[in-house]
């Protein structure tokens, strides 16, 4: 499948899960940076699939679609989400695409809790973390201060 379906129209944004997403994937964030500086690298890399997806994923609520429409149409397709995104305006960090396609074919198939003693390029834990912490920065900042607090 393409990352060349429609948007919904007239889709109501939600804003709250939007940031709840968000949140979730700051926090997976952090776990990546806490899994990195041990040399954990699987570990963390894991965690930064599911922060890029989680980012992505946030923005889209936040900008065009459901969550509904994101589980038919995206699922856990780090460049289809990044497609979509950019669809919607996002303008992806530098290196974004690069962290993707090095963790996408593992992350699409499992691997990560399949294959916990694969061997990864020393810096790209911390290169990756570098750049899902840009792109969360990025999200959070196209979602306007919070309005629940």
């Amino acid at each position: 499948m393409t990352a060349n379906e429609p948007f919904p129209r007239n889709v109501c944004c939600d804003q709250g899960l939007a940031r709840v997403q968000l949140s979730n994937a700051e926090a997976h964030l952090r776990s990546a940076a806490w899994a990195a500086s041990r040399g954990m690298a699987n570990d963390a890399l894991h965690s930064i699939a599911i922060a890029i997806e989680l980012g992505l994923k946030s923005y889209l609520l936040n900008a065009a679609t459901t969550d509904a429409w994101n589980r038919a149409h995206i699922g856990h397709d780090l460049d289809r989400a990044i497609t979509y995104a950019e669809r919607a305006g996002l303008d992806p960090p530098t290196g974004l695409r690069d962290v993707a396609g090095v963790l996408h074919p593992h992350f699409q198939r499992g691997g990560f809790q399949r294959e916990p003693s694969r061997q990864w390029p020393e810096a790209l834990a911390g290169e990756a973390c570098s750049v899902a912490r840009t792109l969360l920065v990025s999200v959070s900042k196209s979602m306007g201060p919070r309005r629940d607090i």
